[in-house]
C-alpha cells in the first residue's frame, strides 16, 4: 500500500441511512430476567459510515455523504469528527437510526437489531446525491446498504447512470432487490454476499467453482467486476479475464459487523490505486478478516493488514 500518496482519485462513500451503533457485551442472556453488560461501546455505524471509516484507516483519498437527522444525528456527527477528515452532512427532520449488537459470551452468539431511520424525500435525495456526485469527479463512488424507507429499488441505478456519464466507477454493495436493478447499468463492481447471490441468480449454491461460474454470468451481462464474500471461506473476484478465489486467514472472529464494509473500502483502495484485481482481492481479504478480530463494531487496525496480507493466498480458478 502507498497511504501518503497524494495523487489518488477520490472515493466517496454514501450513506442514506446511517446509524449510531450500540453494542453491548454480556456473558448471557436469559429470558425475562435482567442481563448486565460487561462492557457497553458507541460507534458511528451504517454501511457507507463504516466503509468511510475503514477508507480512512487506509488513508485514502476519501468523502463521506450521509444523511444526519436530530440529535442522534448530532451525535453521530460529534463522533464522525474524531475519526473521518471529509464528512459531508444532510441534515433532515427525524432521528438517525440507532442499531443494537449483542454479543453473547456464554453461549458464543451474536444478534442484531437494525432500525429504520427516518423519512428521505425525493427532494433530499437529489440534494445529496447532486453533493455526492460533484465530489467523485472521476474517481470511484461506493453505494452501500438497504435504502431509507420511500426511496424506490432503482436509486442505485439512477446514480450509477450518472457516476458513468462523468467517468466515474461505482461499487455497489446493497441487497439483492437493489442489485438486481443495479446490474441492469452495468456498474464497475458489485459485491453481493452467496445469500445474496442466490437470490439473484436464483439458484442454491455451495461449491466454490459453481459459485464462481454464477458470478461469471453476471459479468458476461456488462458488470464488470463481481465479488462475492463467503463470510469465514473467504471471497471470489470474477473479472473480465478471470475468476480468483482467496479464502480467509485464520482468525479467531469476536464480531463480523463491519467486516462486508471493511472488504469493500479495501476493494476501492486497491482500484483507485490502479491495483491488479489479485491485489484487490488480498486487500479486501485483510480488511475484512482484520474488522472481524475487532470487538464490537470496531474496524481493522492499520497494523494489521501486512501481517494478514501475509497469510493470505489466491487460486486462480480460470472461470
Amino acid at each position: 500500500m502507498n497511504p501518503s500518496a497524494t495523487n489518488q482519485l477520490a472515493i466517496v462513500s454514501l450513506s442514506l441511512n446511517p446509524a449510531i451503533d450500540l453494542t453491548y457485551q454480556t456473558q448471557s442472556l436469559k429470558h425475562e430476567q435482567k442481563s448486565r453488560a460487561t462492557q457497553t461501546s458507541y460507534d458511528p455505524g451504517g454501511t457507507g459510515i463504516n466503509v468511510g471509516r475503514a477508507l480512512e484507516i487506509l488513508k485514502a483519498n476519501s468523502h463521506t455523504c450521509y444523511i444526519s437527522a436530530g440529535k442522534m444525528g448530532e451525535f453521530l456527527e460529534f463522533m464522525l469528527n474524531q475519526q473521518l477528515n471529509n464528512i459531508h452532512p444532510l441534515k433532515i427532520n427525524g432521528e438517525t437510526r440507532i442499531n443494537t449488537t449483542i454479543l453473547q459470551q456464554s453461549p458464543k452468539h451474536q444478534y442484531q437489531i437494525n432500525a429504520l431511520g427516518p423519512v428521505v424525500t425525493s427532494k433530499q435525495f437529489d440534494e445529496i446525491i447532486e453533493k455526492f456526485l460533484t465530489l467523485c469527479g472521476q474517481g470511484i463512488g461506493i453505494l452501500t446498504g438497504s435504502l431509507p424507507a420511500k426511496l424506490a429499488n432503482t436509486s442505485y441505478q439512477k446514480i450509477n447512470i450518472a457516476l458513468k456519464k462523468q467517468g466515474a466507477r461505482a461499487i455497489i454493495d446493497a441487497p439483492s432487490a437493489v442489485l438486481k436493478h443495479a446490474n441492469d447499468s452495468q456498474p464497475f463492481l458489485i459485491k453481493p454476499n452467496l445469500h445474496e447471490l442466490e437470490i439473484l441468480q436464483n439458484k442454491s449454491l455451495s461449491q466454490i467453482e459453481d459459485i464462481a461460474v454464477e458470478a461469471r454470468s453476471i459479468v458476461q451481462k456488462g458488470t464488470q467486476y463481481v465479488c462475492v464474500s463467503l463470510a469465514e471461506r473467504g471471497a471470489i473476484l470474477t473479472t473480465p479475464d478471470n475468476s480468483y478465489y482467496c479464502p480467509s486467514p485464520s482468525i479467531e472472529v469476536c464480531s463480523t459487523v463491519g467486516a462486508g464494509d471493511s472488504m469493500v473500502a479495501g476493494l476501492a483502495y486497491a482500484f483507485a490505486q490502479q491495483q491488479s484485481p489479485e491485489q484487490a482481492l488480498k486487500l479486501a481479504i485483510a480488511c475484512g478478516a482484520g474488522t472481524a478480530k475487532q470487538a464490537g463494531t470496531q474496524l481493522f487496525k492499520q497494523e494489521d493488514i501486512e501481517p494478514l496480507l501475509a497469510k493470505t493466498n489466491i487460486k486462480t480458478l480460470a472461470i
